[in-house]
């Protein structure tokens, strides 16, 4: 969904630093963006979100050095500092770990708090790090991007309450800025997700209630610039929203349990037969 974000910016106008944790392949992406927008200016950032730094935290890196591995996000903010920037779209995280689908108590230690550290703890020190960039260069916008699944998806435990901590930070940050007077100076904005096809993880063909990436960025980022908060970024995934929440909560309960029980029975078929 990155790439697809980072295109409709450059649409839109704007020069684009592309994040990731894997040179090669944000060099191509960055290719084919050039190629495509050839008047538009491209770079690259690496860093790895799945290693912020923490208290007291798990086992050092093979070697030793319990920082040898973490993000720096003074680092980040000084190959930044050259650049007038005034839009960041946090999109960063995921459940990469297989199997994904798992009880809270059957997750490593490692794991869990890696995924935190991805979905959570990277955007919230990012966050902190280019928020003083994005006030002095305003008006800008800083868009978070979640997921419907902060409501609570079982054998997603890690992954939904971080999704829901971003919102949480969003609301907060609004009310930040406008205790200091600077509502109008950063709009804060958090676009909560339904299915998207065309990601990693997901390259069915685009239906009614899975939209295609690219349109779905197109739509999300179209939702910036009207104070609104916190969104869901496309109109169907609104529709689905407001059905779900018709339902009686021992209904919903019993839709979301079967969904991740068959997401469960996919995900041990598909390592099966890789």
């Amino acid at each position: 969904m990155g790439r697809a974000f980072a295109q409709e910016l450059a649409i839109n106008g704007f020069n684009v630093v592309l994040h990731g944790r894997n040179q090669e392949k944000l060099a191509r992406v960055m290719s084919e963006l050039q190629d495509l927008f050839p008047q538009r200016l491209f770079r690259i950032l690496i860093a790895d979100a799945s290693t912020v730094a923490c208290a007291n935290c798990l086992a050092a890196p093979a070697g030793g050095n319990p920082d040898a591995a973490t993000v720096d996000f003074e680092a980040i903010k000084r190959v930044l500092s050259d650049i007038n920037l005034t839009v960041l779209v946090n999109n960063v995280g995921g459940n990469p770990n297989r199997p994904a689908f798992l009880l809270l108590q059957d997750k490593e230690e490692t794991k869990v708090t890696e995924n935190v550290s991805l979905n959570a703890l990277f955007p919230l020190h990012l966050i902190r790090a280019l928020l003083p960039e994005l006030i002095q260069n305003s008006p800008a916008l800083l868009v978070t991007v979640g997921t419907l699944a902060d409501q609570g998806l079982p054998l997603n435990a890690s992954y939904s309450a971080s999704k829901r901590f971003l919102m949480t930070l969003t609301s907060t940050l609004r009310l930040e800025m406008a205790m200091e007077g600077r509502e109008n100076d950063v709009e804060i904005l958090g676009i909560r997700t339904g299915r998207v096809t065309g990601v990693a993880g997901y390259k069915e063909p685009p239906s009614f209630f899975a939209p295609d990436v690219n349109t779905y960025a197109k739509s999300a980022l179209a939702l910036a610039g009207h104070g609104h908060g916190i969104v869901i970024g496309y109109w169907t995934h609104t529709l689905q929203y407001v059905m779900a929440s018709m339902l009686p909560r021992f209904v919903e309960d019993k839709v979301l349990i079967s969904i991740m029980r068959q997401n469960k029975e996919w995900e041990l078929k598909k390592m099966k037969e890789s």
